[in-house]
């Protein structure tokens, strides 16, 4: 089931609920930052990310509820090429990620104008490989030994769609 989604701008009346969203357990355990972040770290991070034009930090919305969010950061400018980032409330019922996915490939491509959309995976994420590979990214590479979370080693998948791809799809 699709459902109708919504991006906007992530705003400083945001930052409480997404921190929460980014500190449960079941979020943290597949990000490359895996610790608990504090409030300062995180209102650090959005003034960086606000000052910075190539970044794109939305929220996802259901009949005005926010119940995603979504970072995408253009990498190279002139080739057209950006990188994404995701995560869902915890709260959500299954079935809303898919529609967040559709909302932003849209936002990517038409909004932003992008010709490639590239995302990486903890090797041991299934759900967002499976994920990437519903919405049609192709696997690009496979880095072994990539991320250190301070304690262990990660491998970790890239993943790209192209514009071309996603209006195929």
């Amino acid at each position: 089931m699709t459902y109708s989604v919504s991006l906007r701008p992530l705003t400083e009346a945001d930052l409480a609920m997404l921190l929460q969203w980014r500190n449960a357990p079941e979020v943290r355990c597949n990000m490359y930052t895996q610790h608990k972040i504090s409030e300062s770290e995180h209102r650090q991070w959005f003034q960086r990310a606000q000052q910075n034009p190539q970044r794109h930090l939305l929220m996802a919305e259901q009949d005005g509820q926010p119940f995603g969010f979504v970072n995408i950061q253009l990498i190279d400018p002139m080739a057209k090429r950006g990188e994404w980032g995701f995560y869902l409330s915890p709260k959500i019922p299954k079935g809303r990620g898919h529609s967040l996915g559709i909302a932003a490939l849209k936002y990517a491509f038409i909004e932003l104008k992008l010709h490639k959309l590239c995302g990486e995976a903890l090797a041991n994420n299934t759900r967002s490989r499976k994920f990437h590979e519903r919405l049609g990214f192709k696997q690009e590479s496979y880095l072994r030994d990539h991320h250190f979370d301070g304690q262990a080693y990660h491998d970790v998948i890239g993943y790209a769609l192209l514009y071309r791809e996603w209006q195929a799809f």
